[in-house]
């Protein structure tokens, strides 16, 4: 008895071990694919994901090093957290995360997880504009303000 309860236990360990690579793999390729696609904002003019990150890394790179660790910084933090928590937030409005989290317009009303991939994408895009476009404070450290992100060749809509 005690052996066959084990033996389904690790059964069902090697399967859970098997999953989270697979899992991994396909929201690798679901990032890889959705990054070369043209990002679905404003001011992206037919710019991907990937051409984004690139050209933002580029400006970047040209401001004093203390405004790279805060851009790299804040950008490292708000990508990762953000989308997943307004993802959870727009699926589960009555839980106790979405009662206590901020209110946002970036926060999707009413969504399934069928649309979780999709929404969590398009925050991913928004978080990074908002993150590494946006002057929050344009006046207390000039020198580290971004300029406009433009990428040569890109065809606009």
């Amino acid at each position: 008895m005690i052996r066959s309860l084990f033996s389904a236990l690790g059964v069902f360990i090697r399967l859970l071990l098997a999953l989270v690579p697979i899992a991994g793999l396909v929201v690798i390729a679901f990032v890889a694919y959705r990054g070369s696609q043209p990002m679905q904002l404003d001011g992206a003019d037919g710019m991907t994901y990937w051409q984004f990150v690139r050209e933002r890394i580029g400006a970047i790179r040209e401001l004093p090093a203390k405004c790279q660790r805060l851009h790299f910084t804040s950008f490292a933090i708000a990508v990762p957290l953000y989308p997943a928590l307004y993802t959870y937030v727009g699926i589960y409005p009555e839980s106790y995360l979405a009662r206590h989290t901020q209110p946002d317009p970036s926060i999707p009303k009413d969504i399934g997880w069928a649309d979780a991939p999709d929404t969590w994408w398009r925050l991913v895009e928004d978080v990074s504009w908002e993150a590494w476009v946006t002057q929050h404070l344009p006046t207390v450290m000039p020198e580290c303000n971004l300029k406009p992100p433009s990428v040569p060749g890109v065809s606009k809509p």
